[in-house]
Order: structure tokens, then sequence, then C-alpha cells
């Protein structure tokens, strides 16, 4: 079986909402979690069931965020809770129409809720913002950030069981309506407003981690210490810190590999 057939692109529809003045992104999620359970099972990541919503709700408001987003950038989000005292790092690459990301459980108690996102357009940057919010759930988080750092609100909502919907305002939004919104309000809302469809783009979950980019990172290290950082073992055990899966590199490995990169310098 292919590596595309085992992460299949989703679409994203994203619309203008006449009158109102908002953009709308949504799209059905159901075949990017079946990638990431594929993902977490070959790599024997196993997540509590609050850990497992953080998660969904983390792919699908990056996701959705990327496609209403210019084609030139990519965002990364580091968001750290309180309780269930984990970290959720997701990663939208809307050059590569790709979704990353994983959780982190911590050992130290998280002190409070901040919420982290990195920005790459255009090649520049990257570009930091960290907002402190309120809760437990990852869709409220995404809507704080809206607000303090992009100084505009944005509302994630539910639309069935794996279909998602962000809308967020844009210049002139009617925004009494947009923060009066409800569930039962987005599921009719085709019936009541003006829609009118701005582009469809394809996102799949993918992070594009391989042992030779991690011994890349890790060639000066290795170049310095390689006994230290082998601790008199013959093989690396390294979790992606993107991703979660899991790279064994073995010592004869990495010596072949910077071999080849000593032979080819330029």
């Amino acid at each position: 079986m292919t590596e595309k057939a085992l992460e299949p692109d989703i679409e994203i529809r994203t619309y203008f909402v006449r009158g109102k003045n908002a953009l709308v992104a949504r799209a059905e999620f159901s075949e990017l979690y079946a990638a990431m359970y594929l993902h977490q099972l070959d790599n024997g990541i196993q997540r509590k069931a609050d850990e497992d919503q953080l998660m969904r709700e983390a792919l699908a408001a990056i996701t959705l965020h990327c496609a209403s987003r210019p084609h030139a950038e990519t965002a990364a989000w580091t968001v750290s809770f309180r309780s269930p005292g984990a970290n959720v790092f997701v990663n939208g690459d809307n050059t590569l129409g790709t979704v990353t990301g994983t959780l982190f459980t911590t050992k130290q108690p998280v002190k409070k809720n901040v919420f982290y996102a990195d920005v790459v357009s255009n090649g520049k940057g990257p570009r930091r913002s960290v907002v402190d919010f309120n809760g437990t759930r990852f869709f409220p988080a995404v809507e704080a950030y809206y607000r303090q750092s992009e100084q505009r609100p944005a509302r994630l909502f539910q639309h069935a069981e794996e279909d998602f919907v962000l809308i967020a305002a844009q210049p002139d939004c009617d925004l009494e309506w947009l923060e009066n919104l409800d569930e039962a309000a987005v599921r009719r809302l085709d019936q009541d407003v003006e829609l009118s469809l701005l582009e469809r783009r394809s996102f799949r979950f993918e992070c594009g981690c391989h042992q030779d980019r991690l011994m890349q990172v890790l060639a000066p290290e290795m170049r310095a210490r390689p006994d230290e950082l082998f601790v008199h073992d013959e093989a690396l055990h390294i979790h992606c810190p993107r991703c979660g899966a899991r790279h064994t590199i073995t010592r004869e490995a990495f010596e072949a590999y910077l071999a080849k990169e000593d032979s080819n310098p330029g």
C-alpha cells in the first residue's frame, strides 16, 4: 500500500458570507483522523479520552485556520493545558497541504494555559504570539488566540461528528451576528445567509520526518561527542517532536551518513 493511500487528502471549502462579512472554512475530518490513528498505531502511541479529544480538535482547528490563510504561509501552535496536564503541538503547511501534530503529557504540573503561535509567511519569520486562555478544550483556546493575537473574533463549531466549521471575522464584519452564533445556527447557515464559495484546498496528515533529517539535526553532536550521544548503545531511539513517530538510528548508519556528507561537502 502506498504512502498516499495511507494518508489521503481531505477537502476544505472556504466561503464568504455576504452581508455579514465573514469567512467560513468547513471540512469533514474522518479520513484525516483515520490517518492520525494509523500513525499512532504504527508508533505505539496511546492516548486517554481527554487527550484524544484535544488532538482531534487541534488538528481540525489548525487545518481550518490554514485553509483560510495565504498559500505561502505555515503555522505551528504549541498549546499548554493545566488540565489534563499536556502540551499539544500542531503544524500546518499551506505550501505542502500537510498538517501534523502530537501531544506530550508532563510530569511537572503546567502552571497556566498558554497558547504559542509561530507563523512563517513568504519565507519571513517566524513571528511568535503568546496568549493566555481559560478552559480545558482546544476550540476556546483558538478563539482566545484570534481575539488577542489576530485581533478579530473567530468561532469554531462541530457541525457533525467529524465535520467542523471555522467562522472568522473579516473587515466590517457583523460582530453581533458572529458572537451570537450557536451550533443550531451553524447547521442552517446556508439557509439563513448567502454563502459564496471562495476556494477548495486539500490537506493530509503528514509530518515528513525521516532518519536523514534527524541525523542532519544531530550531526554536530555526533561529530563532537559520539560516545555521549549513544551512551554505549549501538542505536538511538528517537521520537519526532512534531508527530511522535519512533525512529531507530544505528551508530553504523549514522557513521555512514557522516562519511557520505564528508565526501560530498557541497
